[in-house]
């Protein structure tokens, strides 16, 4: 069917009931029932858009609480698990404390005893072979400086006495002397302008050290 183009308006012919009622002075039938439907239709849509709007309303309120209830929440189990945890944390650092302390105090106790054995070894092997004080006297000789003139080489009593005991008396072309003052192993040497003194006590502090720091390497 071909369409009609152009501005047109439509037209309702009237039926006729219509006509009748109009002759008559009564109200249009159709008009009536147009005038029902409209209403009808109008409570209706706004009865439904009253029902979409709570729905809408009520769906986007859902969302919206539960993004907001889900943050409350992670917030509220992550301060949770802060306050469960500290306590453990505070043990944890505490038992580490304790276990550096056990360990320092092992390897104090296990230094002193090394210190002690080694002491009394030292003396023993100086007791028993004075020569080895010579070894001690030689090497620090070879520290001073020849030029400086001759040396003077004090030893201790003791060792002095042992050393004259096997027939040692000087070492290489100086004489050795006495100086009440050092320990056994110890030994002091002078020149005009040098003097150096070799304790065993520092010498024995040396190695210690070094013992200690391999034990707490190894801790």
């Amino acid at each position: 069917m071909e369409k009609i183009k152009g501005n047109y308006r439509r037209h309702r012919f009237l039926s006729l009931s219509s006509l009748n009622a109009k002759e008559s002075g009564e109200m249009d039938p159709f008009q009536q029932g147009y005038d029902d439907g409209f209403i009808q239709g109008q409570e209706k849509g706004l009865a439904q858009g009253l029902i979409d709007g709570r729905q809408q309303g009520h769906e986007q309120g859902m969302q919206a609480g539960y993004s907001e209830g889900l943050k409350a929440g992670e917030a509220s189990g992550k301060a949770d698990f802060i306050d469960a945890i500290d306590p453990a944390q505070a043990m944890q650092k505490a038992l580490e404390e304790a276990r550096n302390q056990q360990l320092k105090d092992n390897t104090d106790s296990l230094c002193e005893l090394v210190e002690q054995v080694a002491r009394r070894v030292i003396h023993a092997e100086l007791t028993l072979n004075p020569k080895q004080i010579l070894g001690l006297v030689n090497e620090a000789v070879g520290r001073m400086d020849s030029s400086q003139g001759p040396l003077k080489i004090f030893l201790s009593s003791e060792d002095h006495q042992r050393l004259a005991k096997v027939g040692v008396n000087h070492c290489g072309a100086y004489p050795l002397l006495i100086d009440n003052s050092l320990g056994t192993g110890d030994c002091r040497l002078e020149s005009k302008n040098q003097q150096l003194e070799v304790k065993t006590e520092e010498r024995l502090e040396t190695c210690m050290e070094q013992v200690r720091q391999e034990l707490e390497a190894d801790a």
